[in-house]
């Protein structure tokens, strides 16, 4: 709470920022959104301060706040040069700084992160943490023992990787194992054959999550959506899929391949997966809101939505469909966009959920996306 009260005293934030950031609830300050654990206080999760006017340079304060992972400072006048105090920050996932004039050098340690891919450093290019570029000039006395050193800890890398794999051979492999394999047009500067990097749940993990999926919170064309809690509390939705789906198995892997490998303040976040054979689920954070729809359908009478929060929650979807076509790399086509596919946190704020239907814009000079079979949901497909 003092760290947050000294960046909104710095910055002399105009928002309804008084009291305490994270309690009650209801009244959590605008722009933020926090963890709330079972034991001790709640602990800021995401910060936007984007296109807010902030001037001067980024405050130190902001590595106080030691749960961040969500920090978009983008559109500002910030200036000067990134504080080291930000690589303190052990669980910042996202750091957007676009739209500024800051000077300087990344800090080391955030720099290793982002090249490491724990940390999306946003450059307005790319969806993707930049590839470490080497131009230094190494005279060949130096550049000998280097190469030497170096091929030595490849034949070592081979010899580990045959027998690990000798070892996988012999060992029981689960049935119905899908390697996933990205669509046409995903990104050519990756490799072919990336693999989900998000925690990975058996499908008895996910009864215990869901408690045997007791609380049913939501359906759709893939299945139902369960409530669900984690180990250390944190709640979480599970989407099953139902063997009556017309969602198959490439869908899912798409989807699950998306959101592992994209992150933004208005894109649903996916905590882990569950590939077990038959079973396929999703496990992402919770929405207490809800869909839309069901705000703009009367389904919630204890509340309706002022006009106010339409408009955020229609800037706040627009916002994360910019970043997938035009902060992507190749761009990406959600094609499936409705307002049961809009979900809303405890504050209210928009994410775009369901991405099975996502197709990646051709590298071409292609001005537009084609496929050869219609897909959406009626209603909400362009005419054209």
């Amino acid at each position: 709470a003092s760290a947050i009260t000294a960046v909104r005293d710095k910055y002399r934030v105009k928002k309804n920022w008084m009291g305490d950031p994270c309690m009650p609830r209801k009244f959590a300050w605008d722009g933020l959104s926090c963890n709330y654990a079972i034991s001790g206080p709640p602990t800021v999760k995401s910060l936007n301060l984007s296109s807010m006017g902030l001037s001067g340079n980024i405050s130190s304060s902001f590595g106080d706040l030691k749960g961040l992972q969500y920090l978009d400072l983008s559109r500002n006048n910030l200036t000067g040069s990134i504080p080291d105090t930000l690589s303190q920050l052990s669980s910042l996932t996202l750091l957007d700084l676009t739209g500024n004039r800051l000077t300087g050098e990344i800090p080391s340690m955030l720099l290793k992160r982002s090249q490491d891919g724990f940390l999306t450093l946003s450059n307005g290019n790319s969806c993707v943490p930049p590839k470490k570029k080497s131009n230094s000039m190494v005279p060949v006395y130096v550049a000998i023992p280097i190469v030497v050193v170096l091929v030595i800890l490849l034949l070592l890398v081979l010899l580990i990787c045959m027998r690990r794999r000798r070892q996988a051979s012999n060992s029981i492999k689960p049935q119905n194992e899908t390697r996933f394999t990205p669509p046409h047009s995903w990104d050519r500067n990756r490799d072919s054959s990336l693999q989900l990097n998000n925690q990975r749940f058996t499908y008895e993990e996910i009864m215990v999550i869901t408690n045997n999926f007791q609380r049913v919170i939501g359906q759709g064309g893939f299945g139902k959506v369960y409530d669900g809690f984690l180990e250390n509390g944190t709640q979480v939705a599970v989407k099953l899929r139902s063997e009556s789906s017309a969602q198959g198995v490439q869908e899912f892997l798409v989807e699950a391949q998306t959101l592992a490998k994209i992150h933004h303040k208005n894109l649903v976040t996916m905590i882990g997966y569950c590939n077990d054979r038959e079973h396929l689920a999703l496990v992402y954070e919770y929405m207490s809101e809800g869909a839309l729809h069901e705000h703009l359908r009367g389904r919630h009478y204890d509340t309706t939505l002022t006009w106010a929060q339409r408009l955020r929650i229609a800037q706040e979807s627009a916002q994360g469909l910019e970043y997938l076509h035009k902060g992507c790399n190749p761009p990406l086509i959600h094609r499936d966009v409705k307002t049961s596919n809009i979900l809303l946190n405890a504050n209210l704020e928009a994410k775009i959920a369901d991405f099975g239907l996502l197709k990646a814009f051709n590298y071409d000079d292609d001005t537009h996306v084609s496929t050869a079979r219609l897909v959406g949901t009626h209603g909400y497909i362009a005419p054209e």
